[in-house]
């Protein structure tokens, strides 16, 4: 007996198999070569227009979704950031970073709001 508690009996064990397996051959019949008889109509031929439509109609929407992305990227570059250096002394420097710390903002954000009332005031 192991630590489980179990035994080489507790457990089924399948018979052995004494005789081959015979395989079941598919019934000849249903493997006929392909006729016209044994399958459904086909879909008839599209004619010269019906294909010139499908493919007028295939390119307004290949132009239209084409479109659509060019106008989304535009859209994306909308609000894309630029960037202004501007070269503080070392006074305005540490004013800004100790606004930035005693506010909990970044500094580009007190420039941003700085630059905004500016040209607000002035009317721009």
């Amino acid at each position: 007996m192991s630590k489980a508690g179990l035994e080489l009996k507790d457990f089924s064990i399948a018979a052995r198999r004494t005789e081959p397996a015979t395989e079941v051959m598919p019934d000849v019949s249903a493997l006929r070569p392909a006729t016209a008889n044994n399958f459904p109509p086909m879909l008839s031929k599209p004619n010269e227009q019906q294909r010139r439509d499908a493919a007028e109609t295939r390119a307004r929407a290949q132009e239209d979704t084409r479109y659509s992305l060019k106008n989304m990227k535009r859209a994306k570059q909308r609000h894309v950031k630029f960037f202004v250096n501007v070269a503080l002394d070392y006074e305005m420097k540490a004013r800004l970073q100790r606004a930035a710390l005693e506010n909990d903002l970044k500094m580009t954000a007190i420039v941003k709001a700085a630059l905004d009332y500016y040209l607000s005031e002035n009317g721009y």
